[in-house]
């Protein structure tokens, strides 16, 4: 069990990354960040995806392909079969998710449209390639050796921390979906201006995300 226990704080450090990724990401574009549809700062896509991905591909530099290992004969051919393999699934999981919120809540979450290359408005050549740099960056870097001190860590605290950040990841992102489908917009709790650095507090919906 402490390999799940290990997985599941991976997945709020991914989930939390995530927030402060697409946090700097609308920062820069416009100016302004905010709760991104949630209560608490976990994005939990952002860790179940990467999770995911470790399960279905392993690492850059031990990939496997649905449980079964790959040998490639050079030390570059497997960190770039593993990125287009990441690059795919980030395009494709993007498309999936965004047509699924906007058939099922009505609600366009974010639009890419304006970006060049773009498939669709929910994925982008250059989208892609930037979040396939920071995964495979991450897993290659980050992933072994923080899921290697989390197996040595003892397993009474590590089992706390894994329960309670997995009910509250969860509850909260049952919660933002709830509040998608019933008010078909986005929920704001919050929002600073960095613009002008003026914050704002309150629970509104908003019709649009990123």
């Amino acid at each position: 069990m402490k390999n799940l226990y290990s997985l599941c704080v991976i997945i709020a450090f991914v989930s939390f990354a995530g927030f402060l990724v697409e946090n700097i990401w609308i920062g820069i574009t416009k100016k302004y960040i905010d709760n991104r549809n949630m209560v608490f700062p976990f994005l939990f896509g952002y860790g179940l995806a990467v999770t995911l991905i470790y399960a279905l591909f392993g690492t850059p530099h031990d990939i496997s392909f649905f449980g079964c290992d790959i040998q490639l004969s050079d030390k570059i051919s497997e960190p770039l079969l593993y990125f287009i393999i990441v690059f795919l699934c980030v395009s494709i999981g993007e498309i999936a998710l965004g047509k699924t919120v906007e058939k099922v809540c009505h609600i366009k979450w974010w639009d890419y449209s304006k970006l060049p290359l773009h498939i669709t408005q929910y994925t982008s050549f250059f989208t892609s390639l930037g979040f396939a740099v920071m995964i495979v960056l991450f897993m290659d870097k980050v992933f072994v050796p923080l899921y290697g001190m989390l197996m040595m860590c003892d397993i009474g605290a590590l089992k706390n921390a894994a329960v309670i950040l997995t009910a509250v990841m969860t509850a909260d992102f049952l919660h933002s979906a709830y509040f998608m489908y019933k008010h078909k917009s986005l929920m704001q709790i919050w929002k600073i201006d960095l613009s002008g650095l003026t914050l704002s507090h309150r629970k509104s919906i908003i019709k649009n995300g990123k």
